[in-house]
């Protein structure tokens, strides 16, 4: 797999559309992940975004070069929304949203893996 072209699928994905915030970051965080393992599932990654497990995503961070500053950016947007996202509804709305997310991650690694 072309873990360039996978980020750059992803990229395109999260700047596309009108997406929560907490999409958004997910997606960002999923991006540091695949950026080393594409082979991760997005609902692995999903459970330790919503678990806070701020470690798991540092190894990943840890392990490239180059973007130190926007990962920064990334873990300070990740503490501000998980504030906002505790005020928010969190009923089946947003369950649905979230299956359906993590459903699109899937397709998209797969659309490009098969090129």
């Amino acid at each position: 797999m072309e873990t360039q072209r996978l980020t750059a699928a992803l990229e395109a994905a999260i700047t596309t559309g009108d997406r929560p915030i907490e999409h958004q970051i997910f997606m960002k965080l999923l991006r540091q992940v695949w950026q080393i393992d594409w082979t991760v599932a997005p609902f692995d990654v999903w459970t330790h975004y919503i678990e806070w497990d701020v470690p798991y995503f540092l190894r990943f961070m840890s392990m490239d070069t180059g973007d130190e500053a926007e990962e920064q950016q990334l873990l300070i947007d990740w503490i501000t929304s998980r504030i906002q996202m505790k005020r928010k509804d969190t009923g089946s709305g947003w369950k649905q949203g979230v299956m359906s997310l993590i459903t699109e991650m899937c397709q998209l690694r797969e659309t490009v893996r098969k090129g």
